[in-house]
This record gives C-alpha cells, structure tokens and sequence, in this order.
C-alpha cells in the first residue's frame, strides 16, 4: 500500500503530465499561412510555412508554387513563394509569398497548396495605411469596413482621394461612414452580394448637416442599409404586386440613409434633383419591354425608372431615382383594345408596362384623344419617379388641395417642369399643345440631368424647315431643344403644329423618347 506522501507526488506528477499534454499542441506548428495583404495594385506579399510530411516533401525546395482562387472558387492564376533561407526552425520551412494578380478587380482571394489553404484575403483599396499595410483593424485583413459595420476613416479617406467615386465592398446589409471621411469623394457605391447603392456625397451637404444636427463633422456618421423586405412588409408589396395582375422578380429590399451622431439621428430620403442608383439582383432573365422597377409607398407601387442587366444565369434591376426608397422589380402584361394597329403602339405598350399610363375602364386607350395639362404633369411626375403628395397649399388659385391633380401639380412647380398663366392659375384642366408639351419634356430631361444645350444659331437653322415656326409663340428653344434631342418630330417634313392640341399617343411618343433619352429604361 502507498503511503499518503508518495500518493501526493504521484498526483501532482500526473496533473503535470496532464498540463504538459493539453499544452504540446498548442506549442506545435502546422502548416499554414502568415500574414499576406493584397494591395490595389494587385501586389501581393506574405509567407507560408509547412511542417511534417509536407516539410520533408519540400524542405529541399527552393521555391514552391501556390494557387489564388477568386471568391467564386475559380482558379484565376498562380503565383511563386521563395524560400526563407534567414528562418531556422527545425522541423519547419517558410517561404516569403511575393507576386501580383494580373488582373486586379478582384476583391478578396484565397491562396492554396495541396490541402493548406489561406483565409480569405480582402484587397486594400489603398495604399499607405496608418501602421502599415496589411494590419488587423477589427475586420478581415486589409478591409476597411470592422465586423461591426463601421469603415475606419482613414482608410475610407485614402481610398476617396485614389478615386473621387470609388467602390465599397460590405460583408452585412449596412454600413456606417464617416462623414469626415465621405468628403474628399463625390459618390461611393456600396455593395454586397445581393445590392449595391450609390450614395451622392455631394447632395448630402455634409458640413451643413453636421451644424444642423449640432455637431462636428467628426463626429457625423452616414449609415447606409440595404436590407431585403420581409414578414407583413413583403405580405404586403405581394399583394400589391397580384392587385397588378403582374409577377414580382425581383425582392423587395428598403435603401435607407441616415444621419447620425451620439443619440441624433435624421433620416435622408431626398437627393434633391441629384440621382442615384439602386439595384437589386435576382434570379433568371428579365423582359426589359414588360419589366419595371418599383418603388412601394404606403403598400402601393408605382414606376421606377430603371434599367435591367443580365449577368450570366442572373439579372439585375437599377433604379434610377434621386431619393431613397423600398424596391422591387416586377413583370406585367397590360394591353389595350384601341392600339392594335395604331403608329403609337409600341410607345403605348411600354409605358403601360411601366405603369406610367393608365387606360380606361373599358380596356380603351384613346390614343387620338386630346390630354389635359393636368394629366400630362401626372405621367411626367411618374416618368422621374418624383413622389407626387397632396400639398394643403398651392401657388395656383385653381388647384385646390382635395384635387386629384394636386399633389402632381405641386410635384411638377417644385421641379420647374412648369409654369402657370399670368393670372395665377394653372388650368389644369385645359387642352395642353405640343408646344407646351415639349417644354415639359425638355425641362423634364433637364431635371433629368441630361440638359440640351442650343446657341440662338443652332435653335434657328433646327426651326428653318419647319413653315410654320413663326407660329411659335414662346417656346422657340425649347422646341428647338426637343427636336435635337430627338423627342419631337414634325407633323410633317415640313410642319410642326406648335398650337394643336397634343393627343395621348403624341404624349407617350415623346415621353418615351425622354425616358429613354434619359437613361431611364432599356
């Protein structure tokens, strides 16, 4: 029988052992990779170092080769790791990782040899970071965004004065920016895996919104999220969506922008007359003829303008609007009984996909029918994707708050796409003529962002064919403005009725010109 003392020894000897053993393997190397950073030039530098079966294998080795593999798990190029001949390891042989990715778009890559494998490894859009390229800052290497979603203002800052309007890659569904950071750029695109959005730098006015909040601008934060719409928020866009006879084909995702700082916060819906690209990417192709983006307010849909892309086995919708929103894209098919073989038919068609225009209970157009003022400052509303709420006030003493016309005619004035009549009124429900109907659309193209330029030279040779220009009363440039732009053809070869009343297929005619004269949809 032992005595208590050896027991005593004995135990202790066996925690010992136990400790050492836990230890050991914490202790031992495994093959792997060191450090590595991918520069924006598409310089990469690191190590890699092997033990056991794969240091015998290449211990005599001078060099070994390593395979970069893109986020997609494709192959892309190879690059070559010299050994480390300062290192003195026994057991273990390092190789220094130095070479550049031809193609350099890629922003993050992996490293492979046989079965030893890199973690990603995100590009810095930069060069020249506070402490050194390549150091940890609370997200992936080399990133500028930390797992908690905020950008390091430094980095942010260096990769806006590389390029004024840079991308952004983030790993969640937002991001915060410092606004500190935001002002040495004009517009930064930020991006994931299912959207990316276009933030204006420029529109935000940050220093004045910094004094509005009561703060420095050091201490502003611009957050951005891009988050997709579910639960009774989705219930409800697919119920809009069926109310449409139509399909959703695209998932609905809410742009939001946000002014913070400490416990303030001011939520960023307009741009101003400045737009700004959201998009959203879906599964399969789209229709661009009978396809549209959509923006849902108060669980009603109306037209985006906006464009579809395919890539591969997917597509993509960019909605082109200068504010923030909630959108999806959808598929429709709307056809009216009246303009089966009318000139206007394509024009009609597409607008109707689009849910710029509307027919009548009868399943009539009325292409050849006149269209009011009033009428023709709702679709041009629709067609910029302004919103278009009722004001209590309005600057015409015929346009009453509770008119249907209201909120459109206030959309239209606030835009400058019109004018009233020196009496002060707007008439909202008189005839409109081409002439007042081509200056809608040029003004419109203007807020647009697509402004046409014509010399007093210029206006008069795009007039000189035209009999019956001295028939004009106002709108000479802008006339002339329409027909270089392509939005506005003669009558005739040699007329261009400024005085006749417009009817509904002129109007969708010269709106589609706009639209796609704007970029606005393909």
């Amino acid at each position: 029988m032992f005595k208590a003392s050896v027991m005593k020894k004995m135990s202790g000897l066996l925690a010992t052992l136990m400790i050492v053993s836990i230890l050991t393997p914490l202790l031992a190397f495994a093959s792997g990779f060191g450090a590595i950073t991918y520069k924006a030039n598409g310089n990469v530098t690191g190590s890699v170092y092997f033990d056991g079966v794969d240091y015998d294998a290449l211990k005599d080795q001078e060099d070994v080769t390593l395979a970069v593999y893109d986020e997609k798990g494709n192959k892309i190029q190879s690059i070559i790791a010299n050994k480390d001949k300062s290192r003195n390891v026994t057991g273990v042989v390092y190789f220094n990782i130095s070479g550049t990715i031809s193609d350099a778009t890629y922003t993050k890559i992996k490293l492979k040899y046989n079965d030893v494998v890199s973690d990603w490894v995100y590009k810095e859009t930069s060069g020249g970071y506070p402490g050194g390229g390549g150091g940890y800052y609370g997200g992936p290497l080399g990133s500028i965004v930390d797992f908690n979603g905020k950008a390091d203002a430094y980095k942010l800052a260096d990769l806006l004065k590389e390029n004024k309007n840079a991308s952004l890659e983030i790993q969640n569904d937002f991001v915060l920016l410092p606004a500190s950071a935001l002002v040495e750029g004009e517009t930064l695109t930020i991006y994931n895996e299912n959207t990316s959005f276009t933030l204006p730098i420029k529109a935000l006015k940050l220093e004045d919104l910094a004094k509005e909040m009561g703060v420095e601008l050091e201490d502003l934060l611009i957050r951005v999220e891009m988050k997709e719409v579910k639960d009774d928020a989705l219930r409800a866009i697919e119920d809009a969506v069926k109310a449409l006879n139509a399909k959703l084909i695209a998932t609905p995702y809410d742009f939001k922008v946000t002014a913070e700082a400490g416990d303030k916060t001011k939520a960023i819906t307009s741009f101003g007359n400045t737009y700004t690209n959201s998009s959203i990417n879906f599964e399969g192709s789209a229709d661009a003829s009978k396809s549209t983006g959509v923006v849902s307010n108060s669980n009603k849909l109306a037209f985006a303008p906006s464009v579809f892309s395919k890539d591969g086995d997917n597509s993509k919708v960019t909605i082109k609007r200068n504010g923030t929103g909630v959108y999806a894209a959808i598929e429709t098919d709307i056809s009216f009984n009246d303009v089966a073989s009318h000139w206007a038919k394509s024009y009609v068609d597409l607008l109707s996909h689009k849910l710029i225009v509307d027919g009548y209970e009868d399943g009539s157009f009325g292409p050849e029918r006149n269209i009011t003022r009033a009428e023709f400052a709702a679709i041009v509303v629709r067609s910029l994707g302004l919103s278009a709420s009722a004001s209590s006030s309005s600057t015409f003493s015929d346009v009453q708050s509770g008119d249907w016309y209201a909120g459109v005619v206030s959309a239209a004035v606030q835009s400058g796409l019109v004018d009233g009549y020196e009496d002060g009124t707007f008439r909202p429900n008189a005839q409109i003529n081409r002439e007042e109907l081509a200056a809608m659309v040029v003004r419109a193209l203007a807020y647009a962002g697509k402004d046409v330029k014509v010399s007093s030279t210029e206006q008069d040779a795009l007039l000189a064919k035209f009999a019956d220009a001295n028939s004009i009363v106002w709108g000479q440039a802008e006339l002339a403005a329409a027909v270089k732009a392509g939005i506005v053809d003669g009558m005739t070869d040699t007329t261009i009725a400024p005085r006749n009343d417009a009817t509904r297929a002129q109007a969708a005619a010269m709106l589609n010109r706009l639209l796609n004269n704007a970029g606005f949809i393909n």
